[in-house]
């Protein structure tokens, strides 16, 4: 086991592989996880892993991982519980905007993992994750690369991006984190409350149309609390039951249908 800085912020910094299709990537991803010092896997919709002998073969010693990791059917679910994400990704694009270089990035993660639970995801080995799926990154990771056009493994980036990680954490000079971020259970709550309270007004959208969209981007730049959550909750929720309450819309309501 590698020499640790708080044993509570690698616990909580979770690893999360999107639909892995190769057993060994697997392996060899949890043994990197092994090295540095992490030790929460979570796998979303993953081929068969857990017995299988290339897995067990590049996983050496690794194994207890693989008995404690957890899989999903979504990665909406894999990040529900969690307070801020990191996607990992080479390809920018117009939903990919808040790019961090690593070491920013594992900066960030050792400072909010001492209170935070924080996910670190990987996307599919040959497309990586959807636009979708990437909505719900707050923050994107750039690997450094001496090429313009970077082709790492799985394995080969879950490792590079763990050891950036653990680098920082163990330097014992890591600044006083912010606030406690809200989780994105909270978050995917006042979304819902922002959008409900747009449709009680008339504005029309499809779900995953460009304001949806935008909203929930903008959200995820936030360092909101639980407390300014339940603030927005609270204002969203008091407009809505204005406009179905209140008589003076009900009356110009009822006074613009005669004449």
């Amino acid at each position: 086991m590698p020499e640790m800085g708080n044993p509570n912020a690698f616990k909580n910094v979770s690893i999360i592989l999107v639909e892995p299709k190769n057993p060994g990537n697997i392996g060899s991803a949890v043994r990197a996880m092994k090295n540095m010092g992490f030790s929460d896997l979570r796998l979303v919709n993953p081929v068969d892993f857990r017995d299988v002998v290339e897995q067990r073969k590049m996983g050496y010693r690794s194994q207890e991982i693989v008995a404690d990791s957890r899989e999903y059917p979504s990665l909406k679910e894999a990040v529900r519980d969690l307070s801020i994400v990191f996607l990992t990704t080479t390809r920018k694009g117009k939903w990919k905007k808040d790019f961090l270089s690593l070491d920013d990035s594992a900066e960030l993660i050792s400072r909010q993992s001492v209170k935070e639970k924080i996910g670190v995801v990987f996307g599919r080995e040959d497309s990586g994750v959807t636009i979708d799926e990437s909505q719900y990154a707050n923050y994107c990771i750039n690997i450094p690369a001496a090429v313009s056009y970077p082709s790492l493994n799985l394995a080969q980036a879950v490792m590079v991006v763990v050891h950036g990680i653990h680098s920082y954490m163990i330097r014992g000079e890591i600044s006083p984190p912010f606030p406690k971020r809200a989780g994105k259970k909270s978050f995917e709550r006042l979304n819902e409350n922002m959008n409900d309270l747009m449709k009680s007004i008339h504005f029309v959208e499809e779900e995953k149309g460009l304001f949806h969209r935008s909203l929930k981007r903008a959200l995820n730049r936030t360092r909101w609390t639980n407390a300014d959550i339940a603030v927005f909750d609270r204002v969203c929720k008091q407009m809505r039951w204005y406009m179905e309450n209140s008589p003076e819309l009900k009356g110009k309501s009822g006074g613009s249908g005669e004449s």
